[in-house]
């Protein structure tokens, strides 16, 4: 049976030789793939998940356990993608309409990406583009909560937002996702990137 995250924690803090190598096995690809669709670069995405590692190392002491390691590391790779995204500038923001602001109140917490969403993010390249066309946030909470099972309360955790918070951005997410990929093919091609630079 494999160990728990709480069971390899608590294995390194006791110095067991391997623990943090079995750690580091475990989570480098959920990490690469987070990264990678924030920056849509493989040498930073692959800088990103060491520092991410580097930092795990150093602040282990300061896990607690009652918390998910999962929500904490992810937390870690996070505010780490963030910090990089704001340097190099490339954070995009995105403002609701009023008449947006209102439909997005009708979509449950629970609402899910539509059947056609699902079916372009199963290409990588459609997935990238998609996902470049909404603000940073709710790019986190679709990758966190699709692709990587977390729930909202996990990710309120992650973004350091409460619940709601989390569940308001994830219905505004699919509120711009169905709105980009059901506007013409024109000018501003539902794939298009409509934000203050590419990431």
């Amino acid at each position: 049976m494999d160990k728990t995250d709480a069971q390899l924690v608590n294995e390194i803090l006791l110095d067991t030789q391997g623990s943090f190598e079995e750690l580091v096995t475990r989570y480098t690809k959920p990490l690469y793939n987070f990264t990678l669709r924030l920056t849509g670069s493989v040498q930073t995405a692959e800088d990103l998940v060491q520092e991410t590692f580097i930092k795990v190392w150093k602040n282990l002491t300061r896990y607690d356990p009652q918390q998910s390691f999962r929500a904490w590391i992810f937390t870690i790779a996070r505010n780490t993608t963030t910090d990089y995204l704001r340097k190099k500038k490339t954070i995009p923001f995105s403002v609701l309409s009023k008449d947006e602001h209102l439909f997005e109140e009708t979509l449950s917490d629970d609402a899910t990406i539509p059947d056609e969403t699902l079916a372009q993010l199963e290409d990588t390249a459609s997935l990238e583009k998609l996902l470049a066309t909404l603000p940073i946030d709710y790019q986190m909470v679709l990758l966190l909560h699709y692709q990587e099972g977390l729930t909202f309360e996990e990710i309120g955790d992650v973004v350091d937002k409460p619940p709601n918070t989390v569940k308001s951005w994830h219905r505004r997410a699919i509120l711009e996702l169905r709105t980009n990929l059901t506007r013409p093919p024109d000018g501003d091609h539902p794939l298009h990137y409509r934000g203050e630079g590419h990431i």
